[in-house]
């Protein structure tokens, strides 16, 4: 068997979208409601920055509309409504219509966190097209931690103090580390669950966490 290496941190930032193990994978790890992606195309239309982005802020920070979708990620509207479109096509977003006022068209995730297999239906097309979503992914939570570390100064100290970035190893049975990880969600899950009470003076934080066997290292 091979080592295992569980890295978690928590910082200001962010929050993840997807759910799944590395053979189910990994995300926003603890959705209490997750989409299940079946379809390599679906994983393909995902594995985009901007589409990654708008879907974040929709899961996170709930419906909205395009105009500020635009204005929280930079994008033209017409670029957001596009990327929206693709959302909506693989039903991972969809009208706010209870929502709308006026001309106004808001949009909401159609559940709280995505799910996907490392290896699907077993072909060729599915698993590289779910290696490309998670690339996609980890890209955009190491750019969380490096914009953390970066902005670090302009935290005050009781945020300094309370980030966290940790590191441990050790060796593990398949359903040994599956037992941790269920516990590791389960203990954020109290934190980030949607109906949580949001409580005065609180920011986003993001957490990533993986734990994978390595190749390195003794068995």
């Amino acid at each position: 068997m091979y080592s295992n290496t569980t890295v978690v941190y928590a910082v200001v930032s962010g929050a993840g979208i997807a759910n799944t193990s590395w053979p189910t994978y990994l995300g926003l790890m603890v959705s209490q409601h997750p989409k299940q992606i079946t379809e390599p195309e679906a994983l393909r239309a995902l594995a985009h920055p901007v589409r990654l982005k708008l879907l974040e802020l929709l899961t996170v920070d709930g419906p909205t509309t395009g105009r500020r979708l635009a204005d929280l990620t930079g994008e033209s509207t017409a670029s957001v409504s596009y990327h929206v479109g693709q959302l909506v096509k693989w039903g991972l977003v969809e009208p706010a219509r209870d929502l709308a006022r006026g001309r106004e068209r808001p949009w909401r995730a159609t559940s709280r966190g995505i799910t996907w297999t490392a290896t699907g239906d077993g072909s060729p097309e599915f698993a590289a097209a779910s290696r490309a979503l998670r690339e996609q992914f980890i890209a955009r939570r190491l750019a969380a931690l490096d914009d953390f570390q970066h902005h670090e100064g302009e935290f005050d100290i009781t945020w300094r103090e309370a980030a966290w970035v940790g590191e441990d190893m050790g060796y593990l049975d398949p359903a040994e580390l599956t037992e941790a990880t269920e516990r590791i969600k389960a203990v954020i899950a109290e934190y980030t669950h949607a109906a949580r009470p949001r409580k005065e003076g609180a920011r986003r934080v993001a957490f990533f966490a993986y734990a994978v066997p390595t190749h390195d290292g003794p068995s």
